[in-house]
């Protein structure tokens, strides 16, 4: 359950950042997005993701997480 809230929150917080980003995008053009902010914004995305599949995969099965 507390894998599925860090999910959640943490895609809150990357959907906020996204808003940013679409202003520096604006403003810079593509030189925006080559930056390292933008590429640990997508890994924290792939981290958030990762913790939704696994505490919903905990939560149907009990706490059990090996197939």
């Amino acid at each position: 359950m507390m894998n599925m809230l860090a999910g959640f929150m943490l895609l809150g917080a990357l959907a906020l950042r996204m808003g940013v980003t679409y202003l520096a995008y604006q403003q810079a053009g593509m030189a925006a997005l080559y930056n390292r902010q933008f590429f640990v914004s997508m890994l924290l995305l792939v981290g958030a993701m990762l913790l939704l599949r696994f505490g919903w995969r905990m939560l149907r099965r009990k706490n059990n997480l090996i197939d």
